[in-house]
């Protein structure tokens, strides 16, 4: 059973390029919802429950700090990657103190989404709080 993700960034650009970089691993990542604001993300995380969720930082109507902060409490055993183009270490704190699992800066998602992934998985397979499928042979698909 491939790995659900809910993607949400009010950049249509972004979301397809997140597509794209998983497309290739479709096996074992399924996109499950995708969303152009924070409140739909949440109706989406409410109604899919997913694996994964990948967000902006910045987006209307419910940001993904906010956004992060509710998976958090609802739904633990969800992971979260916040990303942004905004680099600076006031972020990635946010980002961590909001109980997000990784931050991926936009300038370098193509090389670090995959990477992200993968340790996320390591991680929750090393904690023994679910099984979810390894990915393999990622680092080929930049």
């Amino acid at each position: 059973m491939p790995l659900t993700i809910v993607v949400a960034d009010d950049a249509a650009d972004y979301r397809e390029l997140v597509r794209v970089l998983l497309r290739p691993l479709s096996d074992m990542l399924a996109i499950v919802g995708e969303a152009a604001d924070g409140e739909e993300a949440l109706a989406l995380v409410q109604l899919r429950r997913p694996d994964l969720v990948i967000t902006d930082l910045i987006m209307p109507r419910l940001n993904g700090i906010e956004l992060t902060k509710y998976i958090r409490q609802e739904l633990p055993q969800t992971r979260i990657i916040l990303m942004s183009n905004y680099t600076e270490d006031a972020y990635r704190l946010m980002a961590s103190d909001s109980g997000a699992d990784a931050f991926v800066s936009k300038q370098v998602i193509a090389t670090s989404l995959l990477p992200a992934i993968r340790d996320l998985i390591r991680r929750r397979l090393s904690e023994g709080s679910g099984s979810l499928p390894p990915i393999t042979g990622a680092s080929s698909a930049k």
